[in-house]
């Protein structure tokens, strides 16, 4: 029995990890002073992207959700016939309505999918079940890393895969940090982030204060806010290193992305000894390219790393 997993362009993992394990992205369409974009994580479009689009603070920019009819389409046109249950993995309902339409999507395939399967001699029934992530960004990549492995080397059939991974969507620990507060403070409350406060806007801009943003559960806030982006990164990246010194990981992963080229993240002293130090406890670390759909919100430049622990 074959298990498939759908994601989101909003989650944030590298195209390399995509094509290998051959994950189904259902693409975000994204507008810009009234030019589309389609973001499917191709990172050489997301990079142009950023350097064509974000840069301008002033151009009207919205995320649009997945229509119902399209993945539904995808599912009944080519994952029907593909595997015999998909697991679709979104970000947060707290943010988006992909998880409300691809819900709205389901109840259509599942009362079409068995003509489609007989059409190919397929007599098997078929089955989809749609999780809220709870997270965003590298909060999806590292929920859905660990849906690969519990299909892979635990090989849990669908019943069992997504109560499970909906436990471990609540100790998701998804932290951004904004490069600009524009970006978060005037697009990202437009998608119920109210981490960044008027005040906080004002000050933080004038004092070049960034706020380390935590999501978990489904709900944002500033856990810490510290002057300069560089520093912000690395406190962050400090905080992560004592937690895998200390063993307190709950999966064996960390996913980070950056709004640009990630070069420019490679090149701190203090990711190079996170990377160093996960590889000597048996943690892998993953780094890519922030998705479009997150760049839109947050701005270019911002940074993102998450884990899954325990409290």
């Amino acid at each position: 029995m074959k298990i498939g997993v759908v994601i989101d362009s909003a989650c944030d993992l590298p195209r390399s990890y995509i094509d290998k394990y051959g994950l189904n992205i259902v693409p975000i369409n994204l507008r810009f002073g009234g030019e589309l974009f389609v973001d499917e994580r191709d990172p050489q479009a997301t990079m142009r992207f950023y350097q064509r689009y974000l840069a301008n603070k002033n151009t009207e920019a919205e995320t649009e959700p997945p229509e119902p009819e399209k993945i539904k389409a995808l599912f009944l046109e080519k994952l029907v016939l593909e595997y015999d249950r998909v697991l679709m993995v979104t970000l947060s309902k707290s943010r988006s309505e992909t998880f409300e339409n691809a819900n709205q999507a389901s109840y259509g395939v599942m009362n079409e999918y068995k003509a489609v399967r007989e059409k190919k001699g397929i007599d098997a029934p078929f089955a989809m079940r749609v999780l809220d992530s709870k997270t965003l960004f590298t909060g999806q990549a590292v929920l859905v890393h660990e849906t690969l492995r519990l299909i892979r080397k635990e090989n849990l059939p669908l019943e069992k895969l997504r109560p499970a991974v909906d436990t471990l969507s609540e100790k998701v620990y998804a932290h951004l940090i904004p490069e600009d507060l524009h970006f978060v403070y005037h697009r990202a409350r437009k998608k119920g982030d109210k981490s960044v406060g008027w005040l906080s806007f004002k000050l933080g801009s004038a004092l070049d204060m960034k706020p380390i943003i935590l999501m978990n559960q489904g709900e944002s806030r500033a856990i810490k806010k510290i002057q300069g982006f560089e520093n912000a990164v690395n406190v962050l990246l400090d905080d992560t290193i004592e937690l895998v010194k200390a063993d307190k990981l709950l999966t064996n992963t960390i996913c980070m992305s950056y709004a640009g080229n990630p070069e420019v993240i490679k090149r701190y002293a203090k990711y190079k000894e996170l990377c160093r130090i996960a590889k000597k406890h048996g943690v892998e670390t993953m780094l890519s390219v922030m998705s479009t759909t997150a760049g839109v919100n947050v701005g270019p430049g911002s940074f993102s790393l998450a884990y899954i622990k325990d409290e």
